[in-house]
């Protein structure tokens, strides 16, 4: 793994952390920018620094460091209602990355996105949040011990506005920066000359 990568996987794990102090209590599940920054971690690094950067923010979570929503931290946290969708994201992702390396695949990596990259970008966007859904509500339905009924009302129906915007805007943050990002990743890095081949 290159010096780059390696950068990319610290900042999105920061910014997942950062997401998660910006959070808007609205019962057991608080509505937080984190799923955007997990998506973002895919959709503009592809799967490998996705997963990487996830994988780095629960384990940090995991020792007990407070990254988690509400400043807390501890691996305790995946048992409660929250723990399903943390869990979620290590799918979450690499899906959204799978779908963004697939559109990027043989293409070009700078200047702009095309049509076919960025329909993957969407597909990756959309697909990856309803997979947070299939993991999450059955394991907060499991954890609260309640009916299906309510776990739609408490799990699902209070984000789905919130879940379209950020939708939107990974959608338009990767499709004007998926390129650039892709282009620093895989770009050949320029090495230094040489004191005895510059004749210095």
């Amino acid at each position: 793994m290159n010096l780059r990568r390696i950068i990319i996987i610290a900042v999105f794990a920061a910014l997942i952390v950062a997401g998660s102090y910006i959070a808007i209590p609205v019962g057991p599940v608080p509505v937080t920018l984190q799923t955007a920054f997990v998506l973002l971690a895919g959709i503009l690094g592809g799967r490998a620094i996705g997963l990487s950067a996830v994988a780095v923010y629960l384990v940090l979570g995991a020792i007990g460091l407070p990254v988690f929503s509400g400043g807390i931290g501890g691996f305790a946290h995946f048992a409660g209602p929250t723990g399903g969708y943390l869990i979620s994201w290590l799918l979450v992702a690499p899906f959204a990355g799978f779908c963004a390396d697939t559109g990027f695949a043989g293409g070009k990596t700078h200047d702009t996105t095309t049509t076919r990259q960025l329909v993957w970008i969407i597909l990756g966007t959309v697909g990856a949040t309803v997979i947070q859904y299939i993991v999450g509500l059955p394991y907060l339905k499991l954890i609260l011990g309640i009916e299906w009924s309510r776990a739609l009302v408490v799990g699902l129906v209070p984000f789905i506005p919130g879940d379209l915007i950020k939708m939107v805007a990974v959608v338009i943050l990767g499709n004007l920066f998926a390129p650039q990002v892709r282009q620093f990743l895989h770009s050949p890095v320029q090495e230094e000359p040489d004191a005895e081949e510059t004749g210095s």
